[in-house]
């Protein structure tokens, strides 16, 4: 059992309503995720790190497995090119309607299976003779700001962090003239690197000093593209502003985590403004911010 078995027999069936050319496309993008993460698997502040941003909804999944496994096929399966076939923009893919979440769900419950089967001593050592792109050293040199606070909240012990900040490299005026910068109206899937108007909107206020917090319910919800993750990290950081979800609050020189951490919300419904309204278990910061976004909601 291996990446190549899996992405060649289960995978490939799974996707076949999706047509050949496009289910190639995903399953490449797949296995560069794959590639990128177990070539660098003993390197446990990277793992972490890129594993982080998949707790809010990998710790819930099932079948039962290793939270690693569970994380590894969240960061590597569903946040993939899989999502713009889940996602309004299917017909990218010439695609009727998107893959229904029954189905999703069945390639990630699937893969979870195969995966706590599988050695990833000897996954890793399989990725030593694949050809791949690394999709995550590009996005950590370009973004660095973000993926040093990143790795600080993926290693901290407590749930407590406090810092010296972290020193910005970034060029803001840059980036204020892109967020202003006319472009083609996006809608955007959960893994274009694209910003929609409502995310340059509220970039915007944090870059003007309009709002001191950029929240979201979770990760998944902001981007499941790793690199638009740190992309809008980096912006919200070198503003000097905090970051925050329902389990964590981010900031260049505090970090905090909920103790116990909630599930992230599926769609915008209640169990989103469940999550905004819950502070049990949450550090000073985190509860201020959540009680402050509630305020606003209401």
């Amino acid at each position: 059992m291996g990446i190549q078995e899996y992405l060649n027999n289960l995978l490939n069936y799974e996707l076949k309503e999706i047509k050949y050319r496009y289910r190639e496309q995903i399953v490449a993008d797949i296995k560069d995720r794959m590639c990128s993460l177990l070539s660098k698997w003993e390197d446990e502040a990277f793992r972490k790190t890129i594993l982080f941003v998949t707790d809010e909804e990998a710790l819930f999944y099932e079948p039962d497995a290793p939270a690693d496994v569970k994380r590894f096929v969240v960061a590597t399966i569903r946040n993939s090119m899989l999502e713009i076939a889940a996602s309004v923009n299917c017909g990218q893919f010439k695609m009727q309607e998107p893959l229904s979440d029954k189905t999703i769900k069945e390639i990630t419950a699937n893969a979870i299976f195969y995966f706590r089967q599988c050695d990833f001593d000897t996954l890793k050592e399989e990725t030593e003779g694949m050809e791949y792109t690394d999709v995550y050293e590009e996005p950590i040199q370009k973004y660095p700001l973000a993926w040093d606070i990143l790795q600080k909240a993926a290693l901290m012990e407590h749930a407590e962090l406090k810092f010296e900040g972290s020193e910005k490299t970034y060029d803001l005026d840059a980036e204020k003239e892109f967020l202003v910068k006319e472009h083609r109206a996006a809608i955007c899937d959960g893994f274009t690197l694209e910003f929609d108007d409502y995310l340059r909107e509220e970039l915007g206020k944090v870059i003007s000093g309009m709002t001191d917090l950029f929240y979201v319910d979770c990760f998944k919800m902001l981007s499941r593209n790793f690199e638009k993750v740190l992309h809008v990290l980096q912006i919200i950081l070198e503003n000097d502003r905090a970051f925050v979800t329902c389990n964590y609050y981010i900031s260049n020189g505090v970090i905090e985590k909920r103790k116990k951490l909630l599930r992230a919300a599926h769609n915008a419904g209640e169990d989103l403004f469940y999550n905004l309204r819950n502070r049990k278990g949450t550090p000073a910061q985190l509860r201020k911010a959540l009680q402050c976004m509630t305020e606003e909601a209401e």
